[in-house]
């Protein structure tokens, strides 16, 4: 398409123009409906998510018109879609009841169930010191079990720029937990604050 009708388009769309509505649709359905992708039912979904993509971008003028306007969509769908199967696979299927197996028993003798508060006692210890930024983190990477570059665009930062932070962190727990486990029982020391 020449670089006028790409224009027009986006134009049209901004407008709510149906005929550049559809046309649109068209090129991000060609993206979504792709069989590799498996998105079912979801497919709709991620067409919306696309649509807003595509509002936003082209309201913000970030459209430049460098590749065709069927390449810029197809991009933003593929993106919407990777972005979409990956918080899928995230997301924890229900379990059946049957699928549930019996919990053991921590208490089977009292030293085991005192061992077991102690260890979670200590654990919840060292993470109370560690500060909320720390805590933050541990439960985007532990919990929510996130790449390191997920967090980064969740944040707002770079990928390196969690790394460090995560690094500083696990330097932090080692060290509370060597001070509860001391004996000393006080806070880390100004130095070991600047981690």
């Amino acid at each position: 398409m020449p670089q006028q009708s790409d224009r027009a388009l986006v134009e049209g769309f901004l407008e709510g123009n149906a005929d550049c509505l559809t046309q649109l649709d068209v090129w991000i359905g060609q993206v979504l409906r792709h069989p590799g992708l498996r998105l079912g039912n979801d497919v709709e979904d991620v067409a919306q998510q696309v649509r807003r993509k595509l509002l936003a971008s082209f309201r913000d003028g970030r459209f430049q018109g460098t590749a065709s306007l069927r390449t810029y969509v197809w991009r933003i769908a593929q993106h919407a879609a990777i972005d979409h199967l990956r918080h899928r696979r995230t997301q924890l299927s229900p379990l059946s009841i049957d699928d549930v197996a019996e919990p053991s028993d921590p208490a089977m003798t009292p030293e085991g169930a005192l061992l077991q508060r102690e260890r979670r006692s200590l654990f919840a210890l060292v993470l109370d010191r560690l500060g909320e930024a720390c805590r933050e983190l541990f439960h985007l990477i532990v919990f929510e079990e996130l790449s390191y570059a997920e967090i980064a665009r969740r944040l707002g930062t770079t990928e390196g720029a969690i790394k460090v932070r995560a690094l500083r962190c696990r330097e932090k727990a080692v060290l509370e937990y060597r001070s509860v486990t001391s004996g000393r029982g006080g806070r880390l020391s100004p130095q070991d604050e600047s981690l």
